[in-house]
């Protein structure tokens, strides 16, 4: 019986050494965002924002027939994904297709690995019943608190973490019931100054329901505009946005020196309009690289757009893109390719 990866393993798991495999002949993962409509307006995401939309677009699910064009176009480019990730800007189980949209990428073979996150407010029994039988293998639930006072304030949902605990705990059972393995259930939580007192009973109540239970570092999206985001979460800027988290989290370590992005040589971002950005914490798309609506997934991925936004990353000119001016996300990963830059920056701006 193979082995489900943990969240955390799948993406240590993706690929050998970068220096060894770039440039790819297309992209190790690639996050679709079923909709940008949520149930929550968190004080830590842009979301809450009263310019997100005139920046983000209009609010809007994605369309099937463009899920299933993308979905043609990967199967298309001859290269399977390491990890497809469904969400963005908003709460993908309001789009009531999110199942279909799993089992329709599952059935293709298009990726390894198909990820959700969700806030989990919506996971009644009828969407958990549905979602044991999509083929999902990685279901990520972000909790915003555990004391219901706090959680109604930082998120402005009335939804309880009571009732979030419940949905999670009913999947659990509905899963194992069946004598599955699938989706892998990933609880996490915030660890900052506001939420620090609640940390020690995250980890108590989830433990045992989840399958990993992980608290993550705050991230500030990209900074743009000076927004101070993650000042919600850390209002005294105690944290330190530039150690290594996620995959390969490596408690007080940080690639604060590295100056070359890696991510737009190893993934893309599709909007649920189909604009094609460089990553997902860009949410006013200030790196769009195309348009999936009117071009292929292959010819976005060998484009000029991106080439040359390669290239601003690779000559260490970040500073001219208002997304990538302030962000400190690329710090995140220990992935570091500011060496190969150096050496050989037509290797990466080459099409494999």
């Amino acid at each position: 019986m193979t082995a489900i990866p943990s969240f955390l393993e799948k993406n240590a798991l993706r690929a050998r050494n970068l220096e060894d495999i770039l440039p790819l002949p297309g992209p190790l993962g690639l996050c679709i965002e079923p909709t940008n409509y949520c149930n929550m307006r968190c004080r830590f995401c842009p979301v809450h924002l009263q310019e997100f939309t005139a920046l983000a677009g209009p609010r809007r699910n994605i369309e099937f027939a463009l899920f299933e064009k993308i979905l043609g176009d990967i199967k298309a480019m001859r290269h399977r994904l390491s990890n497809l990730s469904l969400y963005g800007d908003g709460e993908p189980f309001l789009n009531k297709r999110l199942p279909d949209m799993i089992r329709l990428a599952a059935q293709m073979q298009v990726a390894q690995n198909i990820v959700v996150t969700s806030n989990g407010s919506l996971l009644d029994e009828a969407t958990a019943h549905a979602l044991l039988d999509t083929g999902l293998t990685h279901l990520r639930i972000s909790i915003y608190g555990i004391d219901e006072a706090f959680h109604k304030f930082m998120t402005g949902s009335t939804v309880t973490p009571v009732q979030i605990y419940a949905n999670i705990s009913r999947l659990r059972r509905m899963r194992d019931a069946r004598g599955a393995r699938l989706p892998h259930i990933y609880v996490k939580m915030i660890g900052a100054r506001e939420t620090s007192s609640q940390l020690d009973r995250f980890r108590e109540m989830y433990t045992g329901v989840a399958d990993e239970v992980n608290v993550e570092n705050p991230i500030n999206w990209n900074g743009y505009d000076h927004k101070d985001l993650v000042g919600a979460l850390d209002p005294l800027h105690e944290c330190d946005l530039t150690l290594i988290q996620g995959w390969h989290k490596q408690k007080g370590q940080s690639n604060r020196h590295k100056q070359v992005c890696t991510t737009p040589f190893l993934s893309l971002n599709i909007k649920s309009d189909g604009a094609v950005t460089i990553c997902i914490v860009d949410w006013n798309r200030g790196t769009t690289v195309g348009d999936i609506t009117r071009e292929s997934l292959a010819d976005i991925w060998q484009g000029e757009r991106l080439r040359a936004f390669r290239r601003m990353h690779v000559e260490k000119r970040r500073h001219e893109n208002p997304s990538c001016r302030n962000c400190m996300v690329l710090y995140n990963s220990p992935d570091n390719i500011d060496a190969l830059a150096a050496s050989s920056p037509e290797r990466l701006l080459t099409n494999a």
